[in-house]
């Protein structure tokens, strides 16, 4: 049997007369001090601990749907569940009372640890290895909140109930900013090159952070009119060029990327994070197959797909409109495929069987072949089915009329199937849901990089051919030519952004898209407003038939379907998060960020 997180099993089995929430479990300050301080091994114990700060597919059972939340709080993405419009979009964002977010219980734990390095037994190098391992964790955590918050008190020990520090104001986010980029270049410099062994924080580890950390930070700067953008764009590229050589090759499967039982071994993960049969599960898995799934993608980001020639679908002469879903697909980004369900349709004899023939119209077979060729069996293969093995019947497939199968169902028809399988086992809630989650990958990294260089002014054909072209090879889709992205390219562009930036930012949204990484993209950018468009989803010519509302159509029953009404558009202060008010009342110096004063 697997480990199911990096050696969490270890810290488990020590603390197996507690309960499962490590939050709450933790030993306490003086047992701890006096029984994990030692020893090299004390502290590798200890750290296990730490790892629980990844969220993966999810914390524990039952967050089921969380990996989706900053695409459908975006704009590539709905919950389709009444009142489960964007917080942002729609304009309901509110101060909470409180917010697992703020988090200085797990920089607390992590300072605890730094705290007793200097005391124990270890000799200098493994001092400075574990020292690493902190800094390594409690940055993360530190970038996690700043990214939200901006200014945030930086805590450099552990603290006890008569810290002043407790009453301190926020430190400027230069300062945070600064300590984390300090922070994570000592541990590059002096962490096990291999870390603790397979699957655990390394070089290549710490310098991914450093990538993904500086490019969010960088870019924020630029447009935000911070100062430093650049300091922190150079890192990016620098920290991202060290893992690119150490990871040359992009695994060629784009899909088992995100539904492997195991990913140890795999081309260009750098670290994930194992989950195994009740021991540490996700879920996401049974809820993509059941009728809880309630994720769908919009046209705009269906939209946002390349043709296979390497064109928008404004500019490409193999794109078939988007009036027939079949020919909307057709020539097409694999990615799309593999990330939202084509069309189909099959015949079945009752609602609920797993044997089903061909209709008698060879085009509703088109993509049934396809997924055959392009993806393997226990993957993404047509027609789907739910957890019991019953077939669906066909794509589009829509809640409201469903055929009598209530699952693999859409408001709008793009139903999101990235994370569909049916090899790991989904017979139950509990328990079950065992593919290993990415958290570091090479595809990232690419992209990281790739815009770093364009944002420093150094993206040319060259640096175009080692990043964003690997990834469309994978994703069969035309090389990316430089001289050919004119400022017609896309009809569809932001006008404010270059059309060759605009290109590099659309190659990471489809890569990446859902991945939770869209809301912070259009937050550090500057760029909220995107989420102000109607969400869309197919266009339909009977819209009655299948109990659904259109718009932009010739009738009330033809158009593109709709199930949210327009938004109400993004607001400026919704850049930061608001700070929980129980934060503000246990520390009145904090303050609150702009334009929530009274938004409670």
């Amino acid at each position: 049997m697997k480990k199911y997180i990096v050696g969490v099993g270890l810290f488990l089995l020590m603390n197996s007369c507690l309960n499962n929430d490590f939050m709450e479990v933790y030993p306490k300050d003086q047992q701890t001090e006096l029984t994990s301080f030692r020893s090299y091994e004390n502290f590798k114990t200890y750290a296990w601990g730490l790892y629980n700060v990844f969220f993966g597919y999810a914390y524990k059972t039952g967050q089921t749907d969380e990996i989706f939340k900053g695409d459908y709080e975006a704009d590539n993405m709905i919950k389709h569940v009444s009142g489960n419009e964007s917080q942002w979009a729609y304009q309901k964002a509110k101060v909470p009372a409180s917010s697992d977010s703020w988090d200085y219980e797990y920089i607390r734990r992590v300072n605890l640890m730094l705290d007793n390095i200097d005391q124990s037994s270890m000799n200098d190098a493994e001092k400075a290895h574990w020292r690493s391992v902190g800094y390594f964790f409690r940055a993360y955590k530190y970038f996690k909140m700043l990214s939200l918050y901006g200014d945030l008190p930086w805590v450099e020990h552990a603290l006890s109930e008569d810290s002043e520090e407790l009453y301190s104001p926020r430190d400027p986010r230069d300062v945070v900013a600064q300590n984390i980029l300090n922070n994570l270049k000592y541990a590059e410099e002096h962490i096990k090159v291999d870390g603790d062994g397979n699957n655990t924080i390394n070089r290549a580890v710490v310098q991914s952070l450093i990538s993904r950390f500086c490019l969010f930070e960088g870019t924020w700067r630029k447009y935000h009119a911070l100062q430093n953008a650049t300091t922190y764009l150079e890192e990016c590229t620098r920290a991202s060029k060290e893992v690119m050589n150490k990871y040359t090759t992009l695994h060629p499967n784009y899909e088992e990327l995100f539904n492997s039982e195991s990913l140890d071994g795999i081309n260009g993960i750098i670290l994930y994070k194992e989950y195994a049969t009740s021991q540490l599960c996700h879920g996401l898995t049974r809820m993509v197959r059941t009728g809880e799934s309630q994720i769908e993608a919009t046209k705009d980001a269906v939209d946002s797909y390349l043709c296979s020639d390497g064109h928008p679908i404004k500019n490409s002469s193999t794109y078939g409109g988007d009036k027939d879903v079949y020919a909307q697909f057709r020539n097409r980004d694999y990615r799309l495929y593999h990330t939202v369900c084509p069309p189909y349709m099959v015949s079945l004899a009752s609602a609920s069987t797993t044997q089903w023939k061909f209709t008698d119209n060879p085009s509703e077979r088109e993509y049934i072949d396809l997924m055959a060729t392009i993806s393997k069996e226990t993957y993404h293969r047509l027609p789907t089915s739910n957890f019991k093995g019953f077939i669906t019947k066909g794509q589009p497939h829509f809640k409201n009329v469903n055929w009598g199968q209530g699952w693999n169902a859409s408001q709008m028809g793009f139903w999101v199937w990235k994370y569909y399988n049916t090899h790991t086992d989904a017979s139950t809630a509990n328990g079950v849901c065992t593919t290993d989650a990415p958290l570091f990958r090479l595809g990232e990294i690419l992209l990281n990089y790739a815009e770093a260089m364009y944002e420093l002014g150094q993206f040319d054909q060259s640096i175009a051919d080692e990043t964003i072209n690997k990834l469309r090879k994978r994703a069969h889709v035309a090389d990316m030519v430089l001289t050919d992205i004119t400022t017609d390219f896309d009809p569809d562009r932001d006008q404010d952004v270059n059309p060759l930036l605009w290109e590099i930012r659309r190659e990471r949204r489809v890569e990446l898209m859902g991945e939770g990484t869209r809301l912070d993209d259009l937050r550090r950018w500057k760029k909220g407003h995107y989420v102000d468009k109607q969400p869309t989803g197919v266009y339909l010519k009977n819209a009655s038939e299948f109990n659904v509302k259109v718009m932009n159509g010739p009738s009330n029953n033809e158009g593109y379907v709709y199930y949210f009404e327009k938004p109400l558009g993004w607001l400026e202060h919704y850049y930061l998060n608001p700070i929980p008010l129980n934060q503000l009342a246990l520390n009145p110096a904090l303050e609150q960020n702009p334009g929530w004063e009274n938004n409670k």
